[in-house]
């Protein structure tokens, strides 16, 4: 190679390989420094692109875990309240076990009823204000309610299968409507259903559910609940009324949704009582009579069969061993209870594995007062109303054991969700973990290599500066 002072070729390739080695070692430096493999798009695209990827859902399956989590505590907010019905309902056995002695005096009898009835209002006090960061824990309205779920049901306007009623969900011009009628096997109109024929609540509410694409209505023993901000609504003098069945052997019960709701007979009602049959008054109960409520219903057959054979308990006549109601069916005119809707809680994960409503769903719903557990109107006045009371405080432990069973297993739904959750979370860092983390084994190796080269660069940069100098021997 010629003798030249215009380039410095070899300063040149000194100079560039110390620029490389340089940035090599600044690279390395920040790996150590910020403990990531990656810290651009520069350092691995295709390692940064994967590597947020993982970030974003570990990101999400921790929130998910947390959302399992506070639907856990949601959920024992209700099964605490629970507990705390059973504790009443308990104090409630003892007075009723106590009320249907006959050794009571009346001022006895009335200080237990007293105490029962304010056991009652606790009751429904707790079902109305139990909730969690502003949200009802119970479901809280019921649309319809009936004495068995079981009841067959029709919507009429003074004539069978005339009447309607609308459900609503959303507002504006996003509103859903169906109207369903009770035209029975008739066609019914344009933008409406039929409940047709043999309908119970469960088949008004499955109509409702397929119609809107949501599961807003569902049955709740005997009461039709609406969510999601559904409403209902009766046209102007419709009505929903149900077949009450009258008991057909002794002992028997009378049922319905509500004591207040009027009954009207389809056929002229008799009692039977030690093999005699008395017919009840035609005024009321005759084929044709104007009807009444439970109440009346009891003092007419009380009344026919010369003795206290009826008790009111709650929404139930109970009938004394020995007496059967006969004739035909009574029925029982519905009103609207509340048109306004339960609010709702659903429980959502990233991967969407959970996804449930649960305090809302046909379900899950837990519904925990005194109407609900068959307790409304009961009272310790009487031995009779007490036994009649006893029975209904039994049967409301039981359903509350049954609620606090469904609570406890979507608890435990929950958990294992959140245990997941939280497994592929930690498994995703790990993943991410892989891509992105330094390694510094290998960094701290690289890192004596470029710091060596530095040296050995400068040096060379250094003697190739020195070689240019020998010119000027030829120029002496």
């Amino acid at each position: 190679m010629a003798l030249g002072v215009l380039n410095n070729i070899s300063a040149i390739y000194a100079q560039n390989n110390l620029s490389n080695t340089q940035a090599s070692l600044s690279k390395t430096l920040q790996q150590l420094s910020s403990g990531s493999r990656i810290n651009s798009g520069a350092d691995d695209a295709a390692g940064l692109s994967l590597a947020n990827g993982l970030q974003a859902s570990s990101t999400a399956l921790t929130q998910s875990a947390s959302n399992a989590s506070e639907g856990v505590d949601f959920l024992q907010v209700a099964d605490g309240a629970l507990s705390q019905v059973t504790n009443l309902l308990n104090r409630a056995v003892t007075l009723a076990t106590e009320a249907s002695n006959g050794t009571l005096n009346s001022s006895q009898t009335s200080a237990a009823d007293a105490e029962y009835q304010k056991i009652l209002t606790e009751v429904n006090t707790i079902n109305s204000t139990t909730e969690y960061n502003g949200i009802q824990d119970f479901a809280q309205n019921a649309v319809f309610t009936v004495g068995n779920a079981n009841d067959k049901i029709d919507i009429s306007n003074g004539t069978a299968n005339t009447g309607q009623i609308t459900f609503t969900l959303g507002s504006g011009s996003s509103a859903k409507t169906i109207t369903v009628d009770g035209s029975g096997t008739a066609a019914p109109a344009a933008g409406e259903v039929s409940i047709g024929s043999n309908a119970t609540l469960s088949t008004l509410a499955s109509l409702v559910n397929a119609n809107l694409g949501s599961n807003v209505a569902s049955v709740i023993g005997g009461q039709l609940i609406l969510t999601g901000g559904a409403t209902a609504s009766l046209g102007t003098g419709d009505n929903l009324s149900t077949t009450v069945a009258p008991p057909t052997t002794a002992g028997g019960t009378i049922a319905v949704g509500d004591a207040n709701d009027k009954l009207t007979p389809t056929a002229a009602l008799s009692v039977t009582l030690n093999g005699t049959t008395t017919a009840l008054s035609t005024t009321a109960w005759g084929a044709t009579g104007t009807g009444g409520t439970l109440a009346d219903l009891a003092a007419a057959i009380n009344d026919a069969a010369g003795s206290a054979v009826a008790t009111v308990s709650g929404n139930n006549i109970v009938l004394g061993a020995g007496a059967t109601i006969t004739g035909g069916s009574l029925t029982e005119s519905e009103k609207v209870q509340s048109s306004a809707s339960n609010s709702s809680i659903a429980i959502f994960t990233s991967d969407g594995t959970i996804s449930t409503s649960y305090n809302n769903s046909a379900t899950d719903a837990v519904k925990a007062d005194t109407s609900a557990l068959g307790l409304a109107n009961t009272s310790l006045t009487s031995t009779s109303a007490a036994q009649a009371a006893l029975t209904a405080i039994n049967s409301a432990i039981t359903s509350v054991a049954a609620d606090r069973g469904t609570i406890g297993a979507n608890i435990n739904t929950l958990t294992a969700v959140g245990n997941v959750m939280t497994t592929q979370s930690t498994n995703t860092l790990s993943a991410e973990n892989d891509v992105t983390a330094t390694d510094y084994g290998q960094a701290t190796s690289d890192m004596s290599k470029y710091q060596i080269l530095s040296q050995t660069g400068i040096a060379a940069l250094s003697q190739a500066n020195q070689s240019q100098q020998l010119i000027t021997k030829l120029l002496q």
